[in-house]
């Protein structure tokens, strides 16, 4: 590795890892000015870095570093079984990012990768191309599926120029799944009634506990508002839902603060879902010992962990019933774990 030596060190992103071959890339060019003050580390390939051994993820939480790389291989990925491919002919989710900013107790990041640091693949336009074969046929891609990229719009500006591309394309759907407050970078492009903005929506306790970083209920809120009337669709993800002994009181309480705020009638989906995650995904998050979400006795089915299935039941008929006091069931969906 080379380093170059900067002054001083910003609060975010205090060191920059580079490959080598994307140094004169446009998007490495812009992040490096936004970064001048963090330390620049020059890298034949970003798995020296990312998936090197002995790596304390717990640790790197509070101190993140960006790893800009170039993508080798697929961009676009079938949709997993944990996800709702909202019944379009094909479903994709897009990894453009490796990590997160926020740091919740409940991801499955956590228990995927080896490394709590984000990995930034600049070379964007090779997704845009993977992608063209396939809009013959209506196609929904999933922006945001490893990553909140809303989180770091202002540093990668991709989901910009998703929306952008999507323009072009009419048989293309996005959904940009986020929980972030960053809505400014929204106002200054045009809304596609073929892009969904979806925001998942927590408990501000279970905020407090679980998803470390993350914007409050409040500002996400506003957020939402703001988006709503520059006139994005957006849809509200209650998702993962997480069982405790106040629940009902919690869930009922936020779909309540959700609506004193957000008119009903501008919601163009609200989806519930709980907990699940992959076997080998727990199993890992088990090892950090970081949070009581990880030991919960879940069930297990096809190398899937939920709650027991008359939890998950009472999960969703309870907030299905509350919800619809406030929109009508056409525009409600469930995940639920198939027998």
């Amino acid at each position: 590795m080379n380093a170059l030596p900067q002054p001083s060190s910003p609060k975010m992103f205090s060191h920059l890892y580079i490959e080598k071959k994307i140094l004169e890339h446009p998007q490495t060019k812009k992040i490096m000015e936004k970064f001048d003050r963090s330390q620049i580390i020059l890298i034949d390939h970003y798995k020296e870095v990312f998936n090197r051994s002995g790596q304390s993820f717990a640790a790197q939480s509070h101190s993140k570093k960006l790893i800009l790389a170039h993508k080798e291989g697929k961009f676009l990925h079938v949709g997993s079984q944990y996800s709702d491919g909202f019944d379009y002919e094909q479903f994709f989710y897009a990894s453009s990012v490796m990590g997160c900013l926020y740091d919740c107790d409940y991801c499955y990041l956590q228990g995927l990768y080896p490394s709590a640091n984000t990995v930034l693949f600049v070379n964007l336009e090779d997704a845009f191309r993977e992608l063209l074969p396939h809009l013959e046929r209506t196609t929904l891609v999933a922006t945001s599926y490893d990553t909140d990229t809303m989180a770091i719009e202002s540093l990668t500006s991709q989901t910009r120029q998703w929306i952008e591309f999507a323009e072009k394309h009419p048989s293309l759907h996005l959904e940009i799944r986020t929980k972030s407050a960053n809505y400014k970078p929204l106002l200054k492009l045009s809304p596609n009634p073929n892009i969904t903005l979806a925001w998942t929506l927590s408990p501000q306790s279970i905020i407090d506990r679980y998803e470390h970083d993350a914007p409050s209920l409040e500002k996400r809120l506003n957020a939402i508002s703001k988006v709503i009337f520059a006139g994005w669709n957006v849809r509200i993800c209650i998702d993962p839902i997480i069982y405790t002994g106040e629940f009902e009181t919690l869930y009922k309480e936020l779909i309540d603060t959700l609506f004193l705020k957000i008119d009903p009638s501008a919601i163009s989906q609200l989806t519930l879902g709980s907990f699940r995650m992959s076997t080998s995904h727990l199993r890992s998050l088990k090892k950090l010992r970081r949070s009581d979400v990880a030991f919960y006795p879940y069930a297990v089915r096809d190398d899937m962990v939920t709650y027991p299935e008359t939890i998950e039941s009472h999960i969703l008929e309870t907030l299905l019933s509350y919800v619809h006091h406030y929109i009508d069931e056409r525009r409600i969906r469930t995940w639920q774990r198939q027998s």
